[in-house]
């Protein structure tokens, strides 16, 4: 219970104070989460198939003992085929984190799932500014979808907007370099 403790908080004292915190220690696993809104453009792309086009955004939060901790915000671009006969889908994209100080990290993100139960895949972080220049790592990445409010246009395509949570579950983050 100690170790898990002291990992969640050097997780969260490398999410709030930076990449230099990575390059002293071993390599961290922590959780997180964000509330959600994703918008984006539906487009028939086959007889029984849409792709989805979008942004999921929100305020990030890093998981500890004592609760949740603001950890800034997140953005995420988004691409979803849909196959409407199995419900299946599969997509991918790019996120773009940013604290509150002004300093970034983003990373590359791809996932498969089923319509209302949500795409599960993986995140990997591919670098950094400010202060998090230099991160690095991985873990999985759910989006988890509660509510969908769709809006048909007059040129045939459908707008979309839904609201959910964005989950890293057993995060490991590096300084690039480390294993």
């Amino acid at each position: 219970m100690i170790f898990v403790r002291r990992a969640l908080a050097l997780a969260v004292a490398l999410v709030l104070s930076g990449a230099a915190a990575v390059a002293q220690e071993e390599p961290q696993r922590f959780n997180a989460f964000a509330v959600a809104v994703a918008s984006g453009t539906i487009v028939k792309s086959g007889e029984k198939q849409v792709m989805v086009i979008g942004t999921l955004k929100g305020p990030m939060f890093v998981e500890t003992d004592e609760g949740p901790v603001d950890a800034g915000s997140v953005v995420c671009g988004a691409s979803l085929r849909f196959d409407m006969d199995t419900k299946h889908h599969t997509g991918g994209g790019a996120c773009s984190f940013s604290a509150q100080d002004g300093a970034t990290a983003w990373g590359e993100w791809k996932c498969t799932g089923y319509d209302l139960i949500g795409c599960r895949g993986t995140l990997r972080l591919t670098g950094g500014t400010g202060r998090l220049a230099g991160i690095g790592g991985e873990g999985s990445m759910v989006w988890r979808p509660s509510g969908h409010d769709f809006r048909k246009q007059l040129d045939g395509t459908v707008l979309q907007n839904s609201t959910g949570l964005l989950i890293w579950r057993d995060f490991r983050l590096v300084a690039k370099g480390k294993p």
